[in-house]
């Protein structure tokens, strides 16, 4: 049964009328899918398609048509042979064959506008570019409009996908997801609060680029974002609702993302808290400093109810780091960690370890001396050019999509002193990455 025969032709979807924004003519078909197909290309490979890259995909459409089918359906085709292109599936960069202009004898080079377009929103959007990076490639304008469209794309709501990605991976508390605390010894701890903790630091990130503020206030900071739930696992009062908001800190031992439980909690065992991987996440994640790997003889240290009703977690360690094998290793990262014990491997805030009183104290190998976790983070926020280092090249090799190699060390130096000298600016870090060589030139081959 067919009909109404008269009847109105049936509503297209919008997005079938962004595709097919043309509607063919009898006898124009091939003009048409050119356009058609040109445009969804250029906007899949992130730069404008070729000719011969356009030919080949209308002659989809001449098949089509051959074997009695619809223009739509040809159109189809060549879409679906976009969308398993190379050019689609990988952010490809071309290099200029040797004699080109832009080639050198090293093979280094800048990338061309729309690739640059590229790296700068996959960098802060972790997308592709829109019409407006388009639009200042295509004018050849983006390398001196560079400064403008950073500071757009970071009051874009889309750059929270650089906030989430960037952060999680940084500071490692995706790893959050996956870890279970001992429910005996933490009834506290479940979904809820583990989405609370991962809000907090997200959230705090945000503010400090949203702000312009210093990226010293990741070591240490008097305010933090909370919900009732996270306010009262911190022993915060006065925060009531699901929702998140600001709260100012009162507690100079809280502060600044070492001491936020999403990061106190993957520092942790399932049972109790790890001086040692708190002091290695420092050394790693925020001087740059990574430990050497445990010798194979070196043994875990003992955690069966004898021995830990026995002694406190730090005389255990002691008596383990009196092999001198491990004291090399443990020396720069259990007083770190032992800074943070007034944190209980979730992250709440205790005085006591079962029979045994919290101390918080230690002595780095440089001599400095400090007692419990306001004092910690001083002496880091004393090693500022170290920690501004470390977060510039974790950055970078965020920016770039690949590890940094021994040529990168001097973008990074640039990058750490651009920083120092424009106050710290979250601003400063972001455009000096953008700025800097490896991120708009490349090595070909």
């Amino acid at each position: 049964v067919q009909g109404p025969l008269d009847g109105p032709p049936p509503a297209l979807p919008e997005s079938h009328k962004r595709i097919i924004f043309v509607q063919p003519k009898r006898g124009q078909e091939h003009e048409a899918a050119e356009k058609i197909l040109s445009r969804f290309a250029s906007r899949a490979f992130r730069r404008p398609a070729g000719g011969d890259e356009v030919g080949r995909l209308v002659k989809f459409v001449e098949l089509a048509r051959a074997n009695g089918e619809r223009f739509e359906r040809g159109i189809q085709l060549g879409m679906e042979a976009v969308l398993v292109s190379p050019h689609f599936l990988f952010r490809i960069e071309q290099d200029p064959l040797p004699g080109q202009e832009g080639a050198d004898a090293d093979g280094i080079h800048p990338v061309s506008d729309y690739e640059l377009a590229t790296r700068l929103s996959y960098f802060l959007w972790s997308s592709m570019p829109d019409d407006e990076l388009f639009h200042d490639a295509f004018k050849g304008r983006l390398r001196s409009n560079l400064q403008r469209q950073v500071a757009r794309m970071l009051k874009d709501p889309k750059s929270r996908a650089f906030v989430d990605n960037f952060v999680t991976q940084w500071l490692e508390i995706r790893k959050l997801r996956m870890l279970s605390p001992d429910p005996q010894r933490f009834p506290t701890f479940n979904d809820e609060l583990r989405e609370a903790m991962l809000e907090e630091t997200t959230r705090f990130f945000a503010a400090l680029i949203d702000e312009d503020r210093s990226v010293l206030e990741l070591i240490d900071a008097d305010f933090t974002f909370l919900n009732e739930r996270l306010a009262k696992h911190y022993g915060i009062r006065d925060v009531t609702g699901p929702e998140f908001r600001r709260v100012r800190l009162a507690d100079a031992d809280r502060g600044g993302v070492v001491t936020q439980a999403s990061v106190l909690t993957i520092t942790s065992n399932p049972t109790r808290t790890s001086p040692v991987k708190r002091g290695k996440w420092i050394l790693e994640q925020l001087l740059d400093m990574p430990p050497p790997p445990p010798p194979p003889n070196a043994g875990d240290l003992k955690d069966d109810g004898k021995v830990v009703s026995s002694a406190s977690l730090r005389e255990r360690m002691e008596q383990h780091r009196a092999n001198p094998s491990c004291a090399t290793c443990h020396a720069p990262m259990d007083p770190l960690g032992f800074g943070l014990e007034n944190f209980d491997a979730i992250g709440a805030w205790r005085d006591r370890d079962g029979a045994f009183p919290i101390d918080a104290s230690g002595t780095l190998p440089d001599g400095s001396l400090f007692k419990g976790p306001r004092e910690l983070k001083a002496i880091l926020k004393q090693r500022k050019d170290e920690f501004v280092r470390c977060l510039a090249g974790k950055m970078l090799t965020y920016a770039l999509g690949r590890g940094l190699e021994p040529y990168d060390q001097c973008a990074v130096d640039d990058i750490a002193a651009s920083l120092a000298q424009h106050d710290y600016k979250f601003s400063a870090l972001i455009q000096a990455i953008v700025d800097s060589d490896p991120f708009q030139k490349r090595r070909g081959k």
